[in-house]
């Protein structure tokens, strides 16, 4: 059921993304997790061929799947504890995000599809991914939380360690 258009609401809906992007940049993992839902979906699809994706991360590849918070929790651990060796030391990030377009809102859900860049630098490198994302917020004790983050990564070519707190 949709309700009338709020400007209060959807600052609210997009402080949430940016809050979400700056707790990447800035590495504070605990409050990026603490945005999440317990039941957060986190899918990056693979591309089949140049116009289609994959549709089913249960029977198809995708680049990062990944189900609920204790999930996403025990990758976090991976990353900051050294024990992703790709990943040491974290690259340094900087997202930027826009273009946002609210597909579906209800009193306790919404959907926010947006665009997004990131420049990754690492070991005296560069590398700039880009693309698109859905975000399906969902209101959990007054707080918007993310409950589902799909992505879809323009540049697929990868030639570097790809995680996280790259899209």
């Amino acid at each position: 059921m949709k309700t009338a258009f709020d400007f209060v609401q959807y600052q609210a809906w997009t402080d949430v993304i940016h809050a979400h992007t700056a707790a990447l940049d800035e590495q504070r993992w605990d409050d990026w997790l603490a945005l999440h839902t317990e039941d957060v979906v986190f899918w990056l699809p693979a591309w089949i061929n140049e116009t289609t994706q994959t549709q089913n991360p249960l029977q198809e590849v995708s680049l990062i799947y990944i189900e609920d918070k204790s999930a996403l929790s025990d990758r976090l651990w991976r990353l900051t504890n050294g024990d992703s060796p790709a990943s040491v030391p974290l690259a340094r990030t900087s997202h930027l995000v826009g273009n946002y377009r609210v597909l579906n809102c209800a009193a306790e859900e919404v959907v926010v599809d947006c665009h997004w860049h990131t420049l990754v630098y690492r070991h005296k490198r560069t590398w700039h991914y880009a693309g698109r994302c859905r975000y399906t917020l969902r209101l959990v004790d007054k707080h918007w939380l993310i409950g589902r983050r799909d992505i879809t990564l323009t540049n697929d070519q990868i030639d570097t360690v790809l995680d996280l707190y790259h899209l």
